[in-house]
């Protein structure tokens, strides 16, 4: 069956074939009628050249904001809109510079836009700097390393750069027409831009990040602004975005380099002691509740002493793979220095962490810790047990609690939990 809407619309308007000036008709964004000037000014042999083909593919991606609003407009039932110039490509490739007036027309239960347009491309030199700054947006668009886009008020792109293709994976014209949010790993991410947008009319370096064709994800930052139509409506946004995956990738590994023990790769003393303050700030907050555990290692010095500083590290490594089989992903495991350890466990009473303090211990003293191809060791650790107090001022408080507690169980013989 024929598509209905590359039908012509056939009322009595061989009136308007007489007309100097070019008539069209156009009913959701398509053509359904142009007389014969119309189609002259726009190089079409005949009318089924350009019968159903929607508007955009003849208006200039500058100007298909501004014609699309006004088309809309007249879709509405809204008055007329005055004259304006835009440019359109012709049927055979060359850019016309063209004036237009539209009306709203009646046609059933439907509005459509009648609109009359005249060639000013005559106009030689006006022409060729309109060619010169076409000439230099698609120089500019065809060498940039940044992805320049626009879309319309209902987030469907309307233009995207070529440089696209080497970030996306995506050619333009696979992008074009397609809604922004369906390269977005949620469409929802989405959402906070646009409503930073809305607010401010543009953001500078916002965060976000997008979908490659292959399936990766990549981190972009993205600089854009609000585009509005000629009644200051919200028309849609263009801007520039860029592939900052290598610069977050090297953000992350310096955060982790600098938040890491470098012997076992846990927490170091700096950061464990920011998590356990960031733990008494959430508890005044209400959160929680917290408690410390702090580790140390059972006469750790004669591992050191009889086989050396590296088997001690050796061990210290051992030690830690096997706390962290038995903790859950939101504990913060930590060193504070030597064989000296402390877990920050969050939404945990006293009697749960000391039942998993118990497991550790005996964990601890059940495996045998290797010190050479030949020989292994056996370990006990000692742990003392505090919970974060909402009158805690500062990490210091809980530690020194958690020492206390680790002092008794010291003092009571080690390899047991004090409290």
């Amino acid at each position: 069956m024929a598509d209905a809407c590359a039908a012509p619309i056939n009322p009595d308007m061989h009136w308007l074939e007489q007309l100097p000036a070019g008539v069209i008709l156009i009913v959701g964004e398509r053509l359904r009628y142009a007389n014969v000037e119309a189609l002259r000014l726009i190089r079409a042999a005949a009318l089924p050249e350009v019968l159903g083909r929607s508007v955009q593919d003849f208006i200039h991606p500058l100007d298909l904001a501004r014609v699309l609003a006004r088309i809309r407009r007249a879709e509405r039932g809204e008055a007329g809109n005055p004259p304006t110039e835009f440019r359109v490509y012709a049927c055979d490739g060359s850019l016309r510079v063209l004036a237009m007036t539209s009306t709203p027309l009646r046609l059933g239960d439907t509005w459509a836009a009648l609109a009359t347009f005249m060639d000013l491309s005559a106009r030689a030199d006006m022409d060729a700097r309109l060619r010169e700054t076409d000439d230099n947006f698609q120089r500019m668009m065809n060498t940039m390393q940044d992805v320049f886009y626009r879309t319309d008020a209902d987030g469907i792109t309307r233009y995207v750069c070529p440089a696209v293709k080497n970030v996306l994976g995506y050619a333009a014209a696979d992008i074009i027409g397609q809604p922004a949010a369906m390269f977005y790993p949620d469409p929802a991410e989405r959402e906070p831009l646009l409503a930073a947008i809305r607010r401010d009319g543009f953001v500078h370096d916002f965060p976000g990040r997008m979908r490659r064709q292959d399936g990766r994800i990549i981190d972009i930052a993205i600089s854009t602004q609000v585009l509005r139509d000629e009644q200051g409506n919200y028309a849609g946004v263009e801007g520039i975005w860029r592939d900052i995956s290598e610069r977050k990738r090297m953000e992350r590994e310096l955060e982790w380099l600098a938040t890491r023990d470098d012997l076992t790769g846990i927490l170091n003393r700096r950061a464990i002691l920011e998590r356990i303050e960031g733990a008494l700030a959430r508890l005044r907050r209400g959160g929680g509740p917290f408690v410390l555990l702090l580790f140390d290692l059972d006469h750790f010095k004669r591992i050191n002493d009889g086989w050396g500083h590296g088997a001690g590290d050796g061990v210290l490594r051992q030690f830690v793979a096997l706390v962290q089989t038995l903790l859950r992903d939101v504990d913060r495991f930590g060193r504070l220095g030597g064989e000296e350890f402390v877990l920050l466990l969050e939404r945990v009473d006293a009697s749960a962490a000391r039942h998993l303090a118990e497991r550790i211990r005996a964990a601890v003293q059940s495996t045998p810790f290797i010190v050479d191809r030949l020989h292994a060791v056996e370990l006990t650790v000692s742990l003392g047990l505090a919970d974060l107090r909402a009158g805690d001022r500062r990490a210091s408080d809980p530690l020194e609690r958690a020492d206390r507690a680790l002092y008794r169980a010291k003092a009571e013989g080690r390899n047991r939990v004090g409290a």
